[in-house]
């Protein structure tokens, strides 16, 4: 009897909370060129991350596609006509669509275009059109592109915010991209009729065993 209960309790585990992977991407490097003060980026699974640019002088979104390391969004008020983002300005992420019951609280960010100094930030926030105030990432490039500000950086707590605001410490970044981190949860069918199916197997696999014996 207590082999059958244990059994029993490993696969009502099983239905119960093992899950699909889930997670997804979304890509800032497209489309390209100027694209209002507004944009809605989806990401791989359909759910929309709206961007919003903010700064001085009522700057617009920018996309860039210029291969290596110079692909993402930027800004149009960058002083050095690179359609970047630069310090006093960001860009504002809203999360509203996310549904962190599903991923992880904390996030991916991948910058670009950030070397020779170039120091991208990412606060967390929860009023819309205000930097946030919780730094929750910040990288100093080095020369070279693919230097360690270019590669996915972990936000920790990002889904505990409205929005991430994406802005420059030093010089001028892009926003590349951003993702969400799978966690486990329960999957379909994992209720009562799994629970039925499961004992009922269960059940007939020890009497015949009884029976063996």
């Amino acid at each position: 009897m207590t082999r059958k209960l244990l059994l029993l309790g490993t696969v009502v585990g099983a239905l119960g909370f093992l899950s699909p992977a889930y997670a997804e991407i979304w890509n800032f490097d497209t489309p390209n060129g100027n694209l209002g003060p507004t944009h809605d980026y989806a990401g791989s699974g359909g759910t929309i991350i709206t961007a919003t640019a903010f700064g001085p002088g009522s700057p617009s979104l920018f996309g860039k596609i210029l291969g290596g390391d110079e692909d993402g969004v930027g800004l149009t008020n960058d002083p050095t006509i690179e359609n970047e983002i630069t310090p006093g300005s960001f860009i504002q992420l809203s999360l509203a669509n996310i549904n962190f019951a599903l991923n992880s609280a904390n996030m991916s960010f991948l910058a670009d275009s950030t070397t020779a100094g170039d120091t991208w930030q990412v606060f967390g926030s929860n009023t819309s059109g205000v930097l946030g105030g919780s730094l929750l990432g910040s990288c100093v490039g080095s020369d070279g592109p693919g230097n360690a500000c270019e590669i996915q950086t972990t936000i920790n707590g990002a889904g505990n915010f409205k929005f991430l605001d994406v802005t420059a410490a030093a010089g001028n970044v892009l926003l590349s991209e951003v993702n969400t981190t799978a966690v486990p949860g329960p999957i379909a069918g994992a209720g009562l009729p799994g629970l039925i199916l499961a004992s009922g197997g269960l059940l007939g696999w020890w009497r015949r065993r009884q029976k063996i014996a």
